[in-house]
């Protein structure tokens, strides 16, 4: 039960009708490819964030950080 929960965490919302005919192993592995996407997502967003910072002047930078909550 915590995997369908994790599921719908990850998806945000309910779950589809296909999920129970997953076994619940096959569900664990949906729900840890589903986490992993989202760290790597979340690591190329904040990637393309201090790259973008690389065209504001460097005396400006702290602040820009700031004002973006980087």
């Amino acid at each position: 039960m915590a995997t369908k929960r994790s599921l719908a965490e990850h998806l945000g919302g309910s779950l589809p009708a296909g999920i129970d005919s997953l076994s619940e192993a096959e569900q664990a592995v949906l729900a840890d490819a589903f986490g992993e996407a989202r760290r790597r997502q979340s690591a190329a967003l904040a990637r393309a964030a201090e790259e973008g910072l690389s065209y504001v002047p460097s005396l400006l930078r702290g602040a820009v950080r700031r004002v973006m909550g980087l």
